[in-house]
């Protein structure tokens, strides 16, 4: 399992800022000057053994994925320590509500002045991430790998960072520092093949995920790690024999349950795709785990082409979240309605949900960066709605408005969709050169810029290109959940071209 999954929009903006980069050792009162010293690794500040004990626990229960239980004992360490800065930055990458993370972002930026320098670098960077502001982000990593270049888990944040940024090939560097420094550090290694499938290179990534099983056999998520590499490579009975390892090891593993209904799902077995999302729901400890697995839920029925079921699981999912009191997921939820309308055709639908969407996520407790990026994802998709129900003046007017704000405050996430809209949009216009030069600057990891550049390339009668290309989207980033919505699309164009 990656460190992101699918409702999970906050860990993914801790977890690009940190990912427990710290180790144990100092104490509050050392002045930060005196703990860095060349070669060093980044200290731990508390005054209380109970605390640093707790928090080494934490941190390697998180390296192994274990975020429930992980979340649990940083839980523990803040009650032991109540002014430990790096103990809230970790219940902050382990938080599973918007409103905790920004409360735990909150009370390590209050007390890092009694920290050591690196770990108020490491505040500063998740406070950045919190506010979207990407370069401070970069610049405070920058200066983590100045200060600790012997330190590993610093590599492994930048790396991190990187990734994020789709900056592959400067990720594997600082992933390889970090594993030159501690060949065995197994979080670098899962990542590592995570970042060389992302640049297609598989026969690395193999490697490093057998090496990460190696590593820690006797941990779930090596065995999950590789069953997700099994199933992009088409592999789909060794990946869920592997996935099953995974939950023979940890029952409630809950990435497993969603992987083996996936690769159900892609080799059409439907109902064994329900039952794997059941037992992912039986399996789930908590508000988050039973939204992931409705999720997945979701997403079996809409592999199977049956939309009016997945919106009957996902009206359960938000009446949940109602329940729970959860603006985020709410606004998560919906916005996935709002996709599932707007594949099945109906941008009426579609653009009702994404304004709930925008509704819930301004008042989910989100910081004004936050909200802001909120408003420009409903412009993304307001956007679309438009050129889907052909108002030609709307499209154009909301894909400049998103533009403007994009490129003013966006994120290199929002930056790239900055291409994927103007690819949609040109061609909507039938402007079909000009829509395979933009999508080809979008995501190359988004399932639907895969597919609608292989059409245009397509009507283009580039056929070698869009073959490649919606090969590509029916087969890789599995777990995405735009999957669903072409893949079947995505497939039948390949047979086409091919049998031309």
């Amino acid at each position: 399992m990656n460190q992101i999954n699918y409702l999970g929009v906050l860990r993914l903006v801790a977890v690009c800022a940190v990912a427990l980069s710290i180790a144990a050792c100092g104490q509050r009162d050392q002045p930060a000057s005196d703990t860095v010293t060349a070669g060093a690794k980044v200290p731990v500040t508390t005054s209380s053994d109970e605390a640093r004990e707790l928090f080494m626990q934490g941190r390697a229960l998180f390296d192994d994925l274990h975020f429930v239980e992980a979340h649990d004992v940083f839980v523990q360490v803040v009650e032991a320590d109540s002014e430990f800065a790096s103990g809230y930055l970790m219940l902050a990458t382990t938080a599973l509500t918007a409103a905790e993370f920004f409360e735990a972002v909150a009370k390590a930026d209050e007390f890092a002045g009694s920290a050591s320098e690196g770990e108020q670098l490491y505040i500063r960077a998740i406070v950045a991430a919190a506010e979207l502001d990407q370069d401070a982000q970069r610049e405070v990593l920058g200066e983590l790998i100045t200060l600790y270049p012997q330190d590993e888990r610093t590599h492994a944040q930048l790396a991190i960072f990187l990734f994020a940024q789709q900056d592959f090939a400067g990720a594997v560097e600082h992933y390889k520092h970090a594993l030159a420094i501690n060949p065995d550090y197994a979080s670098a290694q899962n990542l590592i093949g995570y970042t060389y499938r992302s640049l297609e290179d598989f026969d690395n990534a193999k490697i490093a995920f057998e090496r990460y099983v190696e590593l820690i056999p006797d941990e779930a998520n090596p065995y999950d790690s590789y069953a997700e590499f099994l199933m992009e490579m088409g592999n789909y009975d060794d990946s869920i024999e592997s996935y099953r390892k995974a939950l023979k090891i940890d029952s409630y593993f809950s990435a497993s349950y969603a992987g083996i209904s996936v690769n159900e799902s892609l080799r059409g077995d439907a109902e064994m795709a329900q039952e794997a999302a059941d037992q992912m729901l039986a399996a789930a400890r908590n508000f988050t785990e039973r939204q992931g697995a409705m999720f997945r839920s979701v997403t079996s029925h809409l592999f199977a082409g049956n939309t009016e079921a997945a919106m009957d699981i996902s009206a359960v999912m938000l009446a949940e979240a109602e329940v729970q009191g959860n603006y985020a997921a709410m606004g998560g939820v919906v916005e996935y309605m709002g996709d599932i309308m707007l594949a099945a055709g109906d941008a009426v639908q579609a653009e009702h949900y994404y304004n709930a969407a925008l509704d819930h996520r301004l008042v989910a407790g989100f910081s004004e960066a936050n909200q802001a990026q909120a408003e420009r994802a409903h412009m993304f998709k307001t956007a679309i709605c438009a050129m889907l129900g052909d108002d030609a003046e709307a499209a154009a007017t909301r894909t400049a408005e998103y533009i403007a704000a994009a490129e003013m405050n966006g994120t290199a996430f929002e930056r790239r969709r900055i291409h994927e809209l103007s690819g949609f949009l040109a061609m909507s216009n039938e402007e079909n050169e000009s829509a395979v030069a933009h999508f080809a600057q979008a995501s190359q990891l988004n399932p639907i810029v895969l597919y609608w550049s292989a059409a245009v390339h397509a009507e283009l009668g580039n056929t070698e290109m869009a073959v490649d290309l919606a090969t590509r989207a029916a087969n890789r980033n599995t777990l995405s959940g735009n999957l669903p919505f072409f893949r079947q699309n995505a497939l039948r164009l390949v047979a086409k071209l091919q049998s031309e």
